[in-house]
């Protein structure tokens, strides 16, 4: 019997979990100058976060690219965040 099921975000699926394996469990938002953690509701400044982009995959849902970013934070939280735009770890610029 064949699978007619339609396989979307294959690429995109298969990175998440694939960090997700990595220890990076948590879920950040971008809110106003601060990105706020899902899972435990706390803000964090970008003073207080590593963030690095780590791929960009199509989003077959909203036929755009998304980049997607690992988030490290000062107190050992480990997270993705997955943007349209891409946000660049500052302290390794300056």
């Amino acid at each position: 019997m064949k699978n007619n099921k339609i396989k979307l975000n294959n690429a995109l699926t298969s990175r998440v979990i694939d960090l997700h394996n990595q220890g990076y469990t948590d879920d950040f938002l971008p809110v106003k100058n601060e990105f706020f953690c899902l899972q435990n509701s706390e803000n964090f400044s970008l003073a207080d976060l590593n963030i690095q982009v780590i791929d960009q995959c199509f989003d077959q849902f909203s036929n755009t690219y998304k980049y997607i970013h690992t988030i490290e934070t000062a107190n050992g939280n480990k997270g993705l965040l997955m943007t349209d735009l891409m946000f660049a770890d500052m302290e390794a610029v300056s």
